[in-house]
């Protein structure tokens, strides 16, 4: 979906300038990755690749804030009727795992032919094959841990931190369903496919919970710890090529920690920006 630029900027400054950010809220994430601020200043967000089909400029990249973005500084970057891609989602935690993509052909757009991605209104990163790598990623919460993203998926897996077979922990988009699995233990399906949704999961001891939209949507019982894995995947499997999704990311937090009660918060802050429930 593709709205007015004035339209889609002009809402998203109205919901920055309100609350605490999310990682006021809820410090200490593993990785975050949004087209917002998450930090409460302006950091860094996307590095952007243009193509101008052959024409002056085509292919340079250059860096934007989130405010680059919300200004209109990335659209007049690009320029009129052509497309951006995303190169680097960088990681606002603090922890530099910036979330990678340098072939060209697997890059995400961020711009249309002209106009910035949305998706109810929001920017978005439009997904089709596309993908990015955070290599060398150690998400290892051996315990308790809460990953939230938000996005509007039809297929393939959303974010997925495995080394190989099943050791690790993914969200995938199924037919109908989307799937959340923890160490080939823990799996729980969801009614949300092709939905725009806050997607929450959260492990507490050895049970796995499932939210959408702020409302519980299952259980399970796991028994297995999960070691440390070596990849972070936003858009296929880590460690091969399978499953890329179609569909639109806006947001994906990652905590190894237990973040129970700021659960609810960070939902409602996520919620003030995106209007999903």
């Amino acid at each position: 979906m593709h709205v007015s630029l004035d339209s889609a900027l002009g809402r998203q400054r109205r919901l920055n300038s309100v609350g605490e950010s999310v990682l006021q809220i809820a410090p200490n994430a593993s990785a975050a990755y949004s087209l917002r601020s998450l930090t409460g200043g302006d950091p860094r967000v996307v590095r952007v690749r243009r193509d101008t089909g052959g024409g002056a400029g085509d292919n340079d990249e250059q860096d934007f804030t989130a405010s680059g973005i919300s200004s209109g500084a990335l659209v007049a970057f690009v320029g009129s009727g052509n497309d951006g891609f995303v190169e680097t989602w960088y990681d606002q935690s603090g922890n530099s795992e910036d979330a990678v993509q340098e072939t060209a052909g697997s890059q995400p757009k961020i711009v249309n032919a002209g106009d910035l991605v949305v998706l109810s209104g929001v920017p978005a990163l439009s997904f089709d094959g596309s993908f990015f790598a955070a290599t060398g990623f150690a998400f290892s919460p051996s315990g308790d841990f809460l990953a939230v993203t938000v996005s509007k998926i039809s297929t393939g897996n959303l974010i997925d931190t495995r080394d190989g077979g099943s050791d690790g922990f993914f969200i995938q988009q199924g037919s109908s369903d989307v799937r959340y699995r923890y160490n080939g233990d823990g799996s729980i399906d969801v009614s949300g496919n092709n939905q725009h949704i806050i997607s929450t999961v959260e492990l507490n001891g050895t049970t796995l919970t499932a939210y959408k939209d702020g409302s519980s949507a299952g259980t399970d019982t796991v028994t297995a710890g999960l070691s440390t894995t070596e990849a972070l995947s936003i858009g296929k499997v880590a460690f091969s090529s399978a499953n890329t999704v179609s569909g639109s990311v806006q947001e994906v937090i990652l905590y190894a920690t237990d973040k129970s009660a700021n659960r609810v918060a960070l939902e409602t802050n996520i919620n003030s920006h995106y209007s999903i429930f």
